[in-house]
């Protein structure tokens, strides 16, 4: 071969492959990726009835919930979740971005960084919140009778293509 030139015909090969998501101790990640497997997002440009459209068991958050692909979306991903009356999710973090709007019912969610000094959102139908990256939290449904449904739009797409998708459920027991 000679300078500069470059042989096509003996160049590596290099097996492609999907990045693996990193994991922790208290990773939420393979019970995600399970059920998303079995109830892939819903691909549509709208989304009507969010008050009533039907959702999904996932047992590992203690929620219903669908995911959304939107207009080919390749960066946000929305997810609907419903909690149960006097319900609660996991106590989590992720490494997304999440805004967070109540499609209907009242609540509370508990953040904090490091699981002792918490802080508490009080919302309601119509409210919009959010929380920094990778800070505990957990939303609470405080109905006894009512379910609670939230939509969260998340970056989720886009911090999964570059590797950085995580979910952690926060530890049992904190020493």
């Amino acid at each position: 071969m000679t300078h500069g030139t470059v042989d096509t015909d003996h160049q590596p090969v290099l097996e492609a492959r999907n990045q693996p998501l990193s994991q922790t101790h208290n990773s939420e990640m393979g019970q995600r990726e399970e059920w998303n497997k079995k109830n892939p997002p819903t691909e549509a440009v709208i989304v009507r009835g969010l008050k009533t459209t039907e959702l999904t068991p996932r047992r590992y958050r203690n929620t219903k919930a669908r995911f959304y692909r939107l207009g080919g979306d390749i960066r946000l991903q929305p997810h609907l979740s419903e909690l149960p009356p006097g319900g609660a999710s996991v106590n989590h973090r992720h490494t997304t971005e999440a805004v967070i709007y109540i499609v209907k019912g009242h609540g509370h969610t508990i953040v904090s960084w490091d699981g002792v000094n918490s802080e508490r959102i009080d919302w309601q139908e119509d409210d919009m919140f959010s929380f920094p990256v990778w800070m505990w939290h957990q939303h609470f449904n405080d109905s006894e009778t009512e379910t609670c449904r939230y939509l969260a739009i998340q970056d989720t797409f886009m911090v999964k293509a570059i590797g950085l998708h995580q979910i952690e459920r926060f530890p049992e027991n904190q020493d």
